[in-house]
């Protein structure tokens, strides 16, 4: 749960309706306790920035939600030190896609437009 020092809720934001919420479950919570969850997160520019690449190699537009995934997904590869192992020939790496992007293509055009201007 996000929390401030008072223990009070705070207010999570993501530009994925499917993320916008302050906390996890109690399954994902044990399994995190037990040492068999890694948690990663990424921002939604890293995630906007994942629905380019993975359209354009693999001709598919995730649902934002997935994007996230796909935008920490190197770094769960490498580990978060990017000191992770060698990982055997055999791996095989399943990320499941949640939906359709089309749903975030007017969230998608914003960006680009955001990105697209120079600072300042």
């Amino acid at each position: 749960m996000l929390q401030d020092r008072d223990g009070q809720v705070v207010e999570a934001h993501s530009a994925s309706a499917g993320l916008d919420y302050p906390g996890v479950g109690p399954q994902l919570s044990a399994l995190f306790a037990a040492g068999r969850l890694e948690v990663a997160a990424a921002t939604d520019a890293e995630a906007f920035a994942a629905i380019q690449v993975v359209a354009r190699a693999e001709g598919i537009l995730p649902a934002l939600e997935t994007a996230h995934a796909f935008a920490v997904l190197p770094r769960l590869l490498a580990g978060f030190g990017g000191a992770g192992g060698t990982w055997p020939e055999e791996t095989v790496v399943l990320l499941g896609l949640s939906g359709r992007g089309d749903k975030d293509l007017a969230a998608f055009g914003r960006w680009r437009e955001t990105a697209a201007e120079p600072a300042g």
